[in-house]
């Protein structure tokens, strides 16, 4: 079996893989990515509804959560959003921004495809897909990937495997298997930017209402958001339940208020002026106007509230509105990780210096991208994360 020697070899030809060999073969270095489908950056092509949402215009350390936040500060600050987007330019790639600082292709997410690619090729980057990964070894500071028929060394390893989110696209435990053969510590993965299941008293209340979004504030301890929320067959999805999920562990309750832009108190009283008007006032109007009457009638006049709206005491009626503000559920679990757009958790940041993206430990072995313990908000943020932590540590093998 011959041995092919390499200066930097990338495991996994996505976004954060393919920035960081076309910046270390742009210094010079001799570049190997493997990447084990048929086709770069699968996860990009589906990303954004096929448009990517390819950064954040506002992305900083707060848009991120992991067990050791302050690890992202460098690798953000030393390559951020305006050095993407200039590439983008550069590339006449026509973009928009959505909302919220997110940016998306005009056309589609194969541009941001093409301009990863053609930057490798442009500096020589030997791209080789449908690899397989053997083994990973290493022997007198030299790193060996054995794929099913070759060889291939290089004294710095970049693993860039991605997380475990989109199994159906080729999403495998490589990375990790490779931080446990290191003996690299690692926190729990989990899927991110993901729904969250009723359960089972909650799926029969709500199942009948799927399809229904709306504008909602949702809190998980200490977390809180205004966004879209939708109600799907099994649970609820839409962008601010995705953020949430990434503060949400099992057990763990999250409430959910309808009417964010009232206060409990302000709708007691006009609850107080419904009944006084027989159930035919102006919040019950309101209330049914802004949110599907469907749901309306779920979330308030349900059955502990029928009956003469007259009869209906103020602590029933208090009760009420602190159901409209606060709806609880303790979810079941989340989606999966079929349905997650991210993983939470990952390879300890602490074992990197995030200066260089290289293991403090081993010299010569860099992690970067999805396969770390750092996970982005909904909106740009995780592509970001791929692009500075791939730039950095391309500056650095």
């Amino acid at each position: 079996m011959c041995m092919n020697t390499y200066d930097v070899i990338v495991l996994g030809g996505g976004a954060a893989g393919l920035m960081c060999a076309s910046v270390a073969a742009s210094r010079g270095r001799k570049v190997l990515v493997l990447e084990q489908g048929y086709r770069p950056g699968p996860k990009i092509l589906v990303s954004g509804g096929g448009r990517c949402n390819f950064t954040n215009l506002y992305a900083k350390p707060s848009n991120y959560i992991s067990s050791n936040p302050g690890f992202v500060n460098e690798p953000l600050s030393r390559f951020q959003p305006k050095d993407f987007i200039a590439l983008v330019k550069a590339q006449s790639i026509p973009y928009h921004e959505k909302k919220d600082g997110q940016l998306f292709c005009d056309k589609s997410a194969k541009e941001i495809i093409k301009l990863l690619v053609s930057r490798a090729e442009l500096n020589d980057v030997e791209l080789l897909l449908n690899q397989k990964i053997r083994q990973v070894t290493r022997s007198n500071s030299v790193f060996i990937v054995q794929v099913e028929d070759s060889s291939y060394s290089a004294p710095r390893l970049v693993v860039a495997t991605g997380g475990l989110s989109w199994p159906q696209l080729g999403a495998t435990d490589l990375g990790f298997k490779i931080a446990q053969q290191f003996g690299l510590k690692v926190i729990e993965p989990a899927p991110a930017l993901v729904g969250l299941l009723f359960p089972s008293r909650e799926m029969s209340r709500f199942r009948d209402l799927a399809g229904i979004h709306l504008r909602v504030g949702v809190s998980c301890g200490q977390w809180s958001m205004m966004e879209d929320i939708m109600i799907t067959h099994k649970g609820l999805s839409g962008p601010v339940i995705l953020n949430a999920s990434l503060f949400w562990e099992p057990g763990r309750e999250i409430i959910v208020n309808w009417v964010p832009e009232l206060t409990v108190e302000s709708t007691f009283q006009q609850l107080k002026k419904d009944k006084a008007a027989g159930g035919r006032g102006q919040f019950r109007t309101w209330f049914s106007e802004r949110i599907p009457r469907r749901l309306a009638e779920r979330i308030a006049w349900n059955a502990e509230a029928r009956g003469s709206w007259a009869e209906l005491s103020d602590e029933r009626l208090l009760a009420l509105a602190s159901d409209i503000h606060a709806y609880r559920f303790v979810p079941a679990d989340t989606f999966g990780y079929r349905m997650a757009e991210v993983m939470k958790g990952g390879v300890d940041t602490r074992e990197f210096s995030p200066k260089t993206m290289e293991c403090l430990k081993i010299p010569g072995l860099f992690f970067i991208g999805e396969i770390l313990d750092v996970t982005g908000q909904l909106g740009g943020f995780n592509f970001q994360w791929a692009w500075s932590s791939g730039w950095t540590a391309g500056q650095s093998v």
